[in-house]
């Protein structure tokens, strides 16, 4: 019988995330005032049909201010992602640097790439 190799892309270790393919998980945490809120599923379907055509499973806590999602992580990145939920929350001008979207009304919409599913 061959023998079967296995060839990780990121050597296992506990405690952290494994990757086998490109795809990561996407935390977004609204500031929860001003503009950065999410008061209606409405206003929260709006986001998740913005995200929908890179983002594969994604839920909104019950509150409203925080959002996970998987995603294709080769064809995007934080600054896209807040850029794009800063359209949908703000109609006045937005800044955006370091993942983390400025609104108009200085409230914020940061966005990160866990490194620990655990720590969710």
């Amino acid at each position: 019988m061959p023998a079967v190799t296995r060839v990780n892309p990121t050597p296992i270790a506990r405690g952290t995330i494994q990757r086998n393919m490109q795809q990561t998980v996407y935390k977004v945490v609204l500031s929860g005032a001003g503009l950065a809120q999410i008061g209606t599923d409405a206003k929260a379907s709006f986001v998740t049909d913005t995200l929908g055509s890179v983002g594969h499973i994604m839920q909104f806590k019950s509150n409203g201010n925080e959002l996970y999602f998987v995603a294709d992580r080769h064809a995007i990145d934080l600054d896209w992602i807040a850029t794009q939920i800063a359209k949908v929350l703000d109609t006045g001008v937005f800044t955006v640097t370091g993942g983390v979207a400025t609104l108009s009304d200085t409230q914020t919409v940061t966005v990160t790439e866990p490194t620990d599913l655990e720590g969710m």
